[in-house]
């Protein structure tokens, strides 16, 4: 029993408080990467990129503060992945009981090799600012409603929020990246190759989520209730998306 919680107590603290293990830190604003063998002056704009999604998300709070830990070594990750109950293959994941961010850099980078980059703000771009603003999302979400009520959501609830958080600053001020061309890259099988199907889900659930909070104006509190629904919400979207494409091509 002893060597049980004694093991358990370890791999707390090595969850908690992992800065020890990192010889470099950077902070900006509300964010405080930790990093080993990374470029200062990458690793500064993507705090900076990171720092741009947040605030844009609308659920920031410059009060709260969050580490980021960015590992370029893979094998180093793995054993906080596997600490954590995680698959050392996920790009990152987010621990709300210690508010902090884990990111695998060599697993961010693979998938960007794997899909080109596309399509853009997909949960596997490649972008590490995307990873690290995606699980924070993750934090915002579980401070706000619980974490047991997040626990019980559908996978689509859980993941869309955090990809409207990492993505929807960006896509505002992006005219290639509107709402209705998005829901057309979602619903082109050539976007998506028989390995991207996760991904399309993410994609799907960002999308559902931006339509709920954007074009029918429900706050997170609706978005939870058991009443909105993944099939309802997608029927509702592609009903919008036929409404704007009429519209466009009667003006």
């Amino acid at each position: 029993m002893l060597a049980l919680l004694a093991l358990f107590g370890f791999q707390v603290a090595v969850l908690a408080f992992p800065q020890v293990l990192f010889s470099n830190r950077l902070q900006s604003s509300s964010v405080v990467v930790y990093f080993d063998d990374q470029a200062g002056d990458e690793v500064a704009r993507m705090a900076e990129s990171v720092e741009t999604r947040l605030r844009g998300s609308g659920y920031y709070d410059p009060s709260v503060s969050h580490r980021v830990f960015l590992f370029g070594n893979q094998p180093k990750y793995a054993v906080f992945a596997r600490l954590a109950l995680v698959t050392p293959r996920a790009q990152g994941f987010a621990l709300s009981a210690f508010g902090n961010t884990y990111v695998s850099g060599p697993n961010v980078a693979a998938n960007a090799q794997m899909t080109g980059g596309r399509p853009r703000y997909g949960i596997r771009e490649g972008d590490p600012a995307h990873i690290i603003a995606h699980e924070i999302g993750h934090l915002y979400m579980t401070h706000r409603i619980g974490r047991d009520v997040w626990a019980e959501l559908p996978r689509w609830k859980q993941e869309g929020f955090p990809e409207y958080v990492a993505n929807i600053a960006l896509v505002r001020s992006d005219r290639a990246a509107t709402l209705p061309r998005r829901i057309d890259i979602l619903n082109d099988g050539r976007s998506w190759n028989a390995q991207q199907q996760w991904d399309r889900i993410h994609y799907e659930a960002e999308l559902l989520v931006e339509f709920l909070f954007d074009v029918q104006s429900a706050t997170l509190e609706d978005i939870v209730a058991d009443s909105v629904t993944r099939d309802g919400t997608l029927a509702a979207m592609l009903a919008w998306r036929e409404k704007q494409a009429a519209i466009s091509g009667s003006s």
